[in-house]
């Protein structure tokens, strides 16, 4: 499957959606008028709710990693201290051992918290946050906490949410301004 065909024809379509959106919304909505701050709010409510959607699955596979390493769907710490010693230290170690090569070969703006990368992104580059990153930061995110390592949800839902929006403000070609909020 050739990618930038399948960007430049969601871009196309999504072009479409929006005139379509701006010539209906006055028959929709009586006295509001077209502007791009409708725009705005429905597309914050679009990327509200995938970011949603993404954090609902995110949890989902963090649960699913968690029962591949540890062979219980439990969160028990008395799970934990029933493994031998070799196993509660080399456990982390395996999801760094995986975890690495994605963030070195598939997306290195992945490393962090999330929070800081997004902020980093928004005030250096505009807010773009390449689309790679939504897979990256699932996979390492996913594979770390999931193997017992030391990290939380929070940041990569953050970072998750934030590439989403960035991705969907590039596929509409929306001012620079834009994108930055």
């Amino acid at each position: 499957m050739d990618w930038k065909k399948l960007v430049k024809k969601s871009r196309i379509l999504f072009l479409r959606w929006r005139r379509y959106l701006f010539r209906r919304l006055p028959e929709w909505f009586g006295g509001i008028r077209r502007s791009e701050n409708i725009f705005m709010v429905l597309a914050a409510i679009v990327i509200g709710i995938l970011g949603a959607f993404g954090a609902i699955g995110f949890r989902y596979l963090i649960k699913i990693a968690h029962r591949l390493f540890f062979q219980t769907w439990t969160y028990s710490l008395d799970h934990v201290f029933q493994l031998p010693w070799w196993e509660r230290f080399l456990l982390p170690i395996i999801g760094g051992l995986i975890v690495g090569p994605v963030v070195y070969f598939i997306a290195q703006e992945v490393k962090g918290s999330g929070v800081p990368e997004v902020m980093e992104a928004v005030a250096t580059r505009g807010g773009i946050i390449r689309p790679r990153v939504i897979l990256a930061k699932v996979i390492a995110a996913t594979v770390t906490i999931g193997s017992g390592g030391s990290a939380g949800r929070e940041g990569p839902i953050i970072h998750i949410g934030s590439a989403i929006g960035s991705a969907l403000g590039q596929l509409t070609v929306v001012s620079a301004r834009r994108l930055r909020t």
